[in-house]
């Protein structure tokens, strides 16, 4: 591992050795039976402790607040990656000291959400790939820069959303590139609050039209769909050619 996931394995570790008993009693109010979803509900834990030993929540906040999300300075202000600060970015929904309501996809080249989290509205997909009219999968042609993007779901709610490459370690000249990419979006009403669009007016903004991915988007005139929806049935046209082979 590169140096800050191998400090957040070793306290990861340190969890159920020095904290067991409270594991335990987590566990135990869970009220999960299935052995499968128990171990997972001790990994997720672990993964909480480790998060909150090394960015605590209250200076963790400040500094967000402060820097307006800045990300990189996040990343470098508590010595982990771009997406560790991201991830905790999402937890900051303490009662009373409250961060912006951030959702997180992750994706890899071939556009799967290897990774998900959510404080919003925002419907996330449970299965499949996100939604190609999202910038994330473009940020792949501007590695390590933020692409930020204003977009609205069939429900019309609408949000911000930034994206930015983030790297895997290397280790051997035969390793392939595992460069993934992760996407942070918010509700229009915390703008403001993030510094990645101070310079975008949200009044002239194009809202990009998005579903939450091509299986359950109700949208017929998209240019961009993979596969037919499951929530529409409308009859094929044979004498007219859509935008794509879904749309007739």
């Amino acid at each position: 591992m590169d140096h800050p996931n191998r400090v957040f394995q070793l306290v990861h570790v340190a969890a159920p050795i020095e904290h067991h008993d409270l594991l335990d009693r987590l566990l135990a109010r869970s009220g999960l039976e299935d052995a499968r979803g128990r171990a997972r509900y001790r990994v997720e834990l672990a993964n909480y402790f480790a998060a909150a030993v090394l960015m605590p929540y209250d200076p963790f906040l400040r500094e967000a607040r402060t820097s307006k999300y800045d990300f990189d300075h996040l990343a470098a202000r508590f010595g982990v990656s771009f997406e560790q600060a991201c991830h905790r970015a999402t937890t900051l929904q303490r009662p009373g000291a409250k961060g912006v309501p951030f959702f997180f996809l992750r994706i890899d080249k071939a556009g799967n959400v290897t990774k998900r989290f959510n404080a919003t509205d925002f419907q996330l997909a449970e299965y499949g790939g996100a939604c190609p009219r999202l910038e994330v999968h473009t940020s792949f042609r501007t590695p390590g820069r933020i692409v930020p993007q204003f977009v609205e779901l069939p429900d019309s709610s609408q949000y911000f959303v930034f994206s930015r490459t983030v790297e895997r370690p290397i280790f051997t000249r035969r390793s392939q590139d595992v460069r993934l990419a992760v996407a942070m979006g918010c509700g229009l009403d915390h703008v403001r609050e993030i510094g990645y669009a101070e310079d975008l007016s949200v009044s002239a903004a194009h809202m990009a039209k998005i579903g939450i991915n091509c299986r359950v988007c109700p949208r017929r005139d998209c240019d961009q769909r993979a596969c037919q929806t499951i929530i529409l049935s409308d009859p094929v046209d044979e004498k007219r050619r859509g935008a794509t082979r879904y749309s007739t």
